[in-house]
């Protein structure tokens, strides 16, 4: 018994502060859209969330919309500049407030040279007579899904949801929805990674299910600090004289036992649930079931006739080939029209589990594939795919060549850790590395420094709070003990003795009791 009381009370004043963290991110997390509009400024935030030589996603890509005017997009917004980045106009009139809502996926200048750009949650349209962006996302019907590419072919562009496509026709006025068909061998299953992913958030039953993973949150924080005052609440009474004051203070101590006791048994079994499934969703627990796949439990978000549930990445426009293919969960996939059977595409190039950042087309039949495993050069038809890095050499804007840049908190084994991709400036590429930032191919033209304008871009609270629901936020803290990835492994180890002691520590004593 004295073993967990210690376990218990010890260990539990050492998790208590990160799990009132964990419980307010994973709170935010859950609610996307609502908190797009909030954001943090990255000057409070750790050096590490800093904008350096456009690194930490500032950049994703780059669209030429005349021969000297440069759309620079990304997590940083939307940027003009000019062939020789000496200028930077911010090029956000029209969109909604919030880095979140800026978060700017990809744009697109179609045959009619209309300009049409999507964000995490919106799709816009650019108008050149008022210099601003019109909102066009009431068009698609999506709900809250979250848009995930953007492409054209002739007077045609399709928009993907991570769940559906989207396609419209000049003017642009309607889209219809279409749910694309199965591929070949489809059978209805679902990663297990997927699985552990909406169990933890509670997504996995609706919106009933995210707002019960709210109130265990809830739960973890007013355990967290009645567990705080229970410890150190006891030496406050003993210095307290007057009668009064000592009876209230106790009274105050015993109420906060009866919840504390009470909330840590009633949820004892789903706190463990939300627990064990958040474990695994980081390394190294997620190993174990990255590759898996089940079926989907009957009632769930899962269970859905739609073969593309929650899978569909990015879509481009192959004229080489005239035929579309995509990126997603499942790999690449090819067809000659959306109303296909999609076809996989089995040799394709590496990309990292996080998927694809970069799908660029720089020659017929030659396309650049970049995800936080590398950039590759892709023949398509063949299938042939070489790391560019293993190529042509690298260079930082000091005019110094790298190699193996490696960023082992996001798991990357060698290259680098590819965010963006541009081709547009003055016949040279550029690729924006998630930590290093700007790094020119083939020869030491470095590119332009960041401006303070864009440097002092805020961070969306969703951003913030994802950071520190993975426990990345604490990076300066950990990685000189155990590494980001051990520390959420670590963490939830501790949290599964500290709410298992304290159950046993209650059932003991509340067992006790009935006997006397």
């Amino acid at each position: 018994m004295k073993t967990f009381i210690k376990i218990h009370k010890w260990l539990g004043v050492l998790i208590a502060l990160f799990m009132i963290v964990f419980s307010l991110s994973g709170i935010f997390l859950n609610h996307r859209h609502a908190i797009a509009g909030l954001d943090i400024s990255r000057s409070i935030l750790p050096d590490t969330y800093e904008y350096k030589n456009w690194n930490n996603s500032a950049v994703k890509g780059s669209l030429k919309i005349a021969p000297d005017s440069i759309l620079l997009y990304g997590g940083s917004g939307i940027w003009l500049t000019d062939s020789l980045h000496t200028e930077f106009t911010p090029y956000i009139k029209g969109m909604h407030e919030g880095a979140d809502n800026r978060n700017t996926i990809n744009i697109i200048k179609t045959g009619r040279n209309e300009i049409f750009a999507i964000t995490t949650f919106d799709l816009y349209q650019f108008d050149e007579s008022q210099q601003k962006w019109n909102l066009k996302t009431d068009l698609l019907d999506v709900g809250e899904e979250r848009l995930a590419d953007i492409s054209f072919k002739g007077d045609s562009i399709v928009v993907i949801s991570r769940s559906h496509a989207h396609i419209s026709t000049y003017p642009y006025t309607s889209f219809e929805e279409i749910e694309l068909k199965a591929p070949e061998g489809y059978q209805k299953e679902v990663s297990m990674f997927r699985a552990f992913w909406t169990l933890h958030s509670g997504e996995m039953f609706g919106l009933i299910g995210k707002l019960f993973v709210d109130f265990i949150g809830v739960v973890f924080i007013i355990l967290s600090i009645t567990g705080i005052i229970l410890l150190f609440f006891p030496k406050i009474i003993k210095k307290v004289r007057e009668k009064d004051k000592k009876q209230k203070y106790s009274q105050f101590f015993k109420s906060n036992l009866k919840w504390h006791n009470k909330l840590g048994a009633w949820f004892l079994l789903f706190s463990i649930i939300v627990i064990v499934s958040g474990t695994f969703l980081r390394p190294p627990a997620m190993i174990f079931i990255i590759k898996d796949k089940m079926k989907p439990i009957p009632g769930t978000m899962h269970d859905t006739d739609n073969p593309w549930f929650e899978k569909l990445r990015n879509i481009r426009y192959d004229r080489y080939s005239d035929e579309w293919f995509m990126y997603t969960s499942n790999g690449f996939f090819k067809m000659k029209s959306l109303s296909e059977q999609p076809e996989i595409i089995r040799k394709a190039p590496r990309v990292s589990v996080m998927g694809v950042n970069v799908m660029e087309e720089i020659a017929p039949n030659l396309w650049v594939v970049g995800s936080f495993s590398g950039l590759y050069y892709w023949e398509k038809q063949s299938g042939m795919s070489v790391d560019i890095s293993q190529m042509r050499p690298l260079f930082s804007g000091e005019q110094k060549m790298l190699q193996n840049i490696v960023e082992p908190q996001r798991g990357v084994i060698g290259g680098v850790d590819v965010s963006g991709y541009s081709k547009d400036f003055s016949n040279k590429e550029i690729i924006f590395s998630y930590s290093v930032g700007a790094l020119s191919v083939g020869k030491p033209e470095s590119f332009a420094p960041m401006p303070d304008e864009v440097k002092d871009a805020k961070m969306s609270l969703w951003h913030v709070s994802l950071e520190a629901h993975v426990g990345r936020i604490y990076t300066f803290i950990v990685n000189g003990v155990m590494g980001e990835s051990y520390f959420i492994l670590l963490s939830g180890i501790m949290s599964l003795l500290v709410f298992v002691s304290g159950y046993i520590i209650y059932w003991k004593r509340h067992r006790r009791r009935k006997t006397k």
